[in-house]
């Protein structure tokens, strides 16, 4: 079939073929604005350490102490995407984790490490009080598990975990990034509606 008898059969049904189209923009409107609001949070950990080494070796500009960093810095971000930490977090911030799967658990904050001393958490929650509730809870879960490692180590100079207030903004949606998605979504299924249609009206 050539585009012109495409264009042909679309012209045709342009009233179906327009109308899925508007009703697709029309609903994901209506579903953006009547969703819940939901705030998004980024809250940065410091690792450091709670003392300076002393010795009279050569440190190669503390190369060894910056690589024991990065490793430790790896590990905090694999707590955070632990269910078992994820439920520690959630039960701080007096939330009910109990109906959530594991793999919800598994992404309920974010952790990104952006260099061998930051990770970056980020997560989203229903208003802002539950949002600073989290961010304790996750500084708290982390900090309990820094404490917890270093029980049989007793290490002088063991890693600190220091936390900066959270960053909390209202989620919103680019309304014309909305309008694009949508009407590309929408003349997709207008296209193979009109199509279905046209099959049908030939038997």
């Amino acid at each position: 079939m050539e585009l012109k008898e495409y264009i042909r059969i679309i012209k045709k049904n342009r009233n179906l073929f327009f109308g899925v189209i508007a009703i697709s923009v029309l609903a994901a409107f209506g579903y953006v604005y009547t969703r819940p609001v939901r705030y998004d949070s980024s809250l940065a950990l410091n690792i450091t350490r709670t003392g300076t080494q002393k010795t009279d070796q050569f440190k190669y500009d503390n190369f060894y102490r910056l690589q024991a960093d990065d490793k430790f810095t790896e590990t905090v971000v694999e707590w955070l995407k632990s269910p078992r930490v994820a439920e520690d977090i959630y039960s701080n911030a007096g939330i009910d984790a109990s109906k959530m799967t594991l793999r919800q658990l598994s992404k309920a904050v974010k952790p990104e490490k952006m260099s061998s001393q930051l990770v970056l958490v980020s997560f989203s929650a229903p208003d802002m009080a539950t949002s600073k509730k989290i961010s304790t809870a996750v500084f708290k879960a982390v900090n309990d598990n820094t404490v917890a490692l270093n029980r049989d180590q007793q290490d002088a100079e063991w890693f600190q975990v220091l936390s900066q207030d959270p960053v909390i903004v209202r989620y919103h949606m680019n309304p014309w990034l909305l309008l694009a998605i949508s009407f590309i979504f929408g003349t997709f299924i207008a296209f193979w509606a009109v199509m279905i249609k046209h099959y049908f009206s030939q038997d």
